[in-house]
């Protein structure tokens, strides 16, 4: 499963960077490739069973102080 995810990533991300490379668009290579590697660093986590935290958390982890401190003054 892995091998097959690694080679349908490294295809299209060939197919697609000729387009960008034709026409010279250096930052949408540089973007999609940031994109591309993020992307199948977390299918790989995924594949190995790794917990991954959610977006909840983070948005929980940003926004608790700011719902304590509107807690405080309101009571």
């Amino acid at each position: 499963m892995l091998y097959v995810i690694l080679v349908t990533s490294i295809l299209t991300s060939l197919y697609e960077f000729k387009k960008f490379k034709e026409r010279q668009y250096v930052r949408e290579i540089a973007f999609s490739s940031v994109l591309l590697i993020i992307g199948v660093i977390l299918i790989i986590l995924r594949i190995a069973d790794v917990k991954l935290p959610t977006p909840l958390t983070g948005i929980q982890f940003l926004f608790q102080p700011a719902s304590r401190l509107l807690t405080e003054m309101l009571s």
